[in-house]
């Protein structure tokens, strides 16, 4: 159903009403076109999205990477590069193969390249040692496997870098998940929660990362318009053991690069001030990932949940409620025992309530379905209740081990518990999903709602060797081992097996608190996080130039920000108002939908589906205002522009608006309408004054006005 359900007279022509500018979703993996061209010496692989492209004379390292709309022609200034150094200082790269060994397979909907290379020297002096690189291109990311073959003879090295690379500049913040096991110095009940900081290329005191221990997981990025991550796979003891036989004797480096201009960026799994004695064949997994961009706006999220709710569930008024609203998403929600009744869905259970129960379940289902409401269902993709038969079968087989102790961690509920953690690299993930066949089979639902949607440290000894790539788990003892593994190669399994399983137009929803990540994004269609881990907002909003990057990340799918996660129970009224006026500035929604948000996002009716429209937040170049707590945003298309200005002030105010239409992300000639308008009406302002010395409409207070602007 369209946003826009409240036409007048004096809007004729405005509301846009007509299919989205894409039939099928970027979230269905399609195919990889490939093109080798020898005596260019490229090898480019493709989709409609992006590009990735080696570079056949340099090693068939990786050259390009670009996004098709995105903002970089491409992300990397310098090639991806690995090397190898002697004890004696002397390094060997594998770019300076000029003639590797290059074969392309096919592998379903997926590509794999399989490249063995020289590591030379400048001169190009044969250090004797083999790099063979295995890249399986999968939907939005890849897999990459480094396999350094050294021989039977010992060679003396002290450092080994399995990524290193020079970003575009405009890839100014970045975040990482610590390589520190629990047992190392973080508490055992650690979540390894995203660490964000900014890092401007050229600017001087912008702190870079430097860490002994490898990061799990790394993301760059322009945050709202672009980026790229690399994180380890499961086996943690290539990262860890492998090189020197003990945690903390590599080096992972992002700094500011000033010639050439960018964010460099280097993962050396040993660097090290002495020697080791290299032989037989090192091997590390990682991955690399993009956000899937579909060049146009996303469409407004406004969501709700419902439950059992002591057996009061919602009614059908207030479904319709809902629906008049704008809601047009709601997942059931009811995995704790908040009113100690016994009527929730434990996890991993199924069915989760009395006949009766489940009856008003199908029946809320059907009645949001019946107002143009999608539903879904919460899931855990970590917890398991112990009143399940699994949990009593398989919990210590199963159960994530965050320490040494060999015990589970358990999640505690206001009554009870929600479950003890699984880990997905044992016999939990096919469980799983089974549970997650078996309701969708059985209701009318539109997808999956997913929380805990994140990879984990574990160390239960009896999850060795169950990797998807046939990585070793683990080694030492199998008892106490200090290496452990996390299980990021079976949540990707679970993202690729729930698109396909909800089809191309099922509803994923992932709720990815302080780990958001592309890879697992790229298959979801709405995204939520801003729960925890940052102070609640009790006094004010920080202005949109400090926004965390999880906040919009790469904007590359509908972002839900937390509002009872974000702002302090104690808080005044207009922290709430504000925060709304932000997100709706950033291209994003409150989430759950807020009485605000209902109220504020009806000025983007006018605009119909906003996925005909390009978005730019407040860095437009387009637009300039008198008032430095006053921010823009734009949505643009061919012929026009629609233009919002938010008052981030507590006073209602004039705001002088000056326009430059050759700015805007579809460049208008020249400017001959200007309105402001309303759900009611249309006023005209002058052309000639917008793009002169500026025309001034009032703002109110926490508030917005919006703007049409057309040739």
């Amino acid at each position: 159903m369209p946003f826009c359900t409240h036409p007048r007279p004096i809007l004729a022509g405005l509301c846009l009403l007509s299919l989205p500018l894409f039939a099928q979703s970027s979230t269905w993996p399609g195919a990889y076109t490939v093109d080798r061209q020898d005596s260019a010496g490229t090898l480019t692989l493709s989709t409609p999205y992006y590009t990735f492209q080696h570079d056949l004379k340099h090693g068939a390292e990786i050259s390009i990477v670009s996004l098709k709309h995105g903002a970089a022609k491409n992300l990397l200034v310098k090639p991806v590069n690995a090397f190898i150094t002697m004890a004696g200082g002397e390094s060997f790269h594998s770019q300076n193969d000029a003639a590797p060994d290059v074969a392309v397979e096919d592998s379903g909907k997926a590509r794999v390249v399989r490249v063995t290379a020289r590591l030379l020297n400048a001169q190009g002096q044969d250090s004797g040692i083999r790099l063979r690189t295995r890249y399986e291109y999968r939907w939005g990311y890849l897999k990459l496997r480094r396999e350094f073959v050294f021989g039977d003879q010992p060679v003396a090295i002290r450092r080994a870098g399995v990524f290193s690379t020079v970003l575009d500049p405009s890839l100014d913040h970045f975040g990482y998940r610590q390589g520190i096991a629990e047992q190392e110095g973080v508490t055992p009940l650690s979540f390894g929660v995203t660490q964000w900081r900014k890092l401007r290329a050229g600017a001087y005191f912008d702190p870079p990362l430097q860490t002994r221990h490898i990061p799990r997981y790394l993301v760059v990025a322009n945050p709202g318009i672009e980026g790229i991550e690399w994180f380890v796979s499961d086996d943690l003891s290539q990262w860890d053991y492998q090189a020197a036989g003990k945690p903390g004797a590599g080096q992972c480096n992002i700094s500011s690069s000033l010639s050439p201009l960018g964010v460099s960026v280097s993962v050396n799994p040993l660097d090290i001030i002495g020697q080791v004695q290299a032989r037989g064949t090192w091997t590390f997994d990682s991955y690399i990932g993009i956000p899937i961009l579909e060049g146009h706006a996303n469409p407004t999220w406004l969501h709700t949940a419902f439950g059992a709710n002591g057996g009061k569930w919602v009614t059908e008024e207030q479904i319709q409620k809902w629906a008049d609203s704008g809601i047009r998403t709601v997942h059931c929600h009811n995995d704790g025992d908040a009113l100690n009744d016994g009527l929730f869905w434990r996890d991993g259970s199924y069915p989760p309530y009395p006949p009766d129960a489940m009856k008003q379940y199908d029946r809320v289902i059907q009645q949001c379905q019946a107002r143009g409401i999608q539903v879904t269902t919460y899931f855990s993709n970590k917890e398991l209740h112990p009143s399940t038969q699994a949990f009593k079968d398989h919990a210590e087989e199963w159960g994530r081990k965050p320490d040494d102790t060999g015990k589970l961690h358990r999640n505690r509920a206001l009554h009870g518990e929600y479950g003890a953690q699984m880990c997905l690299k044992s016999g939990w993930l096919e469980s799983h999903k089974q549970n997650i066949d078996t309701v969708l089979s059985n209701h009318k639902l539109n997808g999956v709602y997913y929380d805990w949607n994140v990879a984990l440290y574990c160390n239960n000894p009896l999850h060795v060797g169950k990797t998807s790539n046939g990585v070793s788990g683990q080694t030492g003892t199998l008892a106490l081992s200090p290496t452990g593994h996390w299980d990021i190669d079976e949540l990707l399994q679970l993202m690729e097996w729930t698109r396909n399983r909800v089809g191309p137009h099922g509803q994923v929803i992932l709720h990815d608190t302080m780990t958001p990540m592309f890879a697992t994004e790229n298959f979801a269609d709405r995204v939520v996080g801003m729960e925890w881990g940052y102070g609640r907002l009790s006094r004010d909003v920080p202005p949109v130039q400090e926004l965390p990057l999880e906040w919009t990340f790469a904007n590359a799918r509908s972002r839900g920000i937390i509002g009872y996660g974000s702002i302090d129970k104690d808080a005044p009224a207009h922290i709430g108002q504000l925060l709304t006026l932000e997100t709706l500035l950033t291209g994003t929604t409150p989430w759950p939908a807020s009485k605000e948000a209902i109220a504020l996002y009806r000025i983007l009716e006018p605009l119909g589906d906003l996925t005909r429209f390009q978005f730019q937040d407040w860095r437009n170049r387009a637009v300039q205002l008198d008032a430095p707590d006053a921010i823009s945003a734009i949505y643009s298309r061919s012929g026009e522009a629609w233009v919002l200005i938010g008052n981030t002030g507590a006073q209602s105010r004039r705001i002088r608006v000056k326009l430059d239409p050759a700015k805007l992300p579809n460049p208008l000639e020249s400017i001959n309408l200007i309105h402001q308008v309303d759900l009611a009406t249309a006023v005209a302002l002058n052309p000639d004054r917008a793009t002169g010395e500026g025309e001034s409409v009032q703002v109110p207070a926490y508030g917005a006005v919006l703007l049409r602007i057309a040739r």
